[in-house]
């Protein structure tokens, strides 16, 4: 995690601003490390966050925000929302974080239902912050194109 702050000249302005754009599925993985005790907060949006992303992409929600983003991870001509996702993607690479699997964490893919359920059932309130509603299957369907 180191490596992400040092990229950026106002760390916890840039920090907070992404934590906020993640969202309730993100920030549903409190929920996830409370059962998964080995899994950390982070690992655990770390795992997440590519395919999340590229839904709210796919869906043009906040196109602007995610070329900002990614001129903000140094791609400086960054002008598609895609961007942002290679971005990130060298991001986490360059951190050496980028090799984190669900499945190293005793995560598996037949949990993906009740993990969803579960957070709407305890973090429900947060789902109405995305930019873009997002269903149970559309949460399995994110945990399931994260998973490795």
């Amino acid at each position: 995690m180191e490596c992400f702050y040092l990229i950026f000249d106002n760390p916890f302005a840039f920090s907070h601003t992404l934590r906020n754009s993640l969202g309730t599925l993100l920030s549903s993985i409190d929920v996830c490390t409370a059962y998964y005790y080995e899994l950390p907060h982070g690992a655990g949006l770390i795992m997440i966050s590519k395919a999340y992303f590229t839904h709210f992409i796919e869906k043009h929600a906040c196109d602007d925000r995610f070329v900002r983003m990614a001129q903000a991870l140094g791609m400086k001509d960054a002008a598609e929302p895609m961007d942002f996702i290679t971005a990130l993607v060298k991001l986490q690479e360059d951190c050496g974080v980028a090799d984190l699997k669900m499945s190293d964490y005793g995560i598996w893919p037949d949990e993906f239902p009740a993990m969803a359920q579960n957070a709407r059932d305890t973090m429900g309130g947060l789902f109405g912050c995305d930019r873009v509603q997002l269903s149970n299957e559309d949460c399995v369907a994110i945990f399931e194109k994260s998973y490795r």
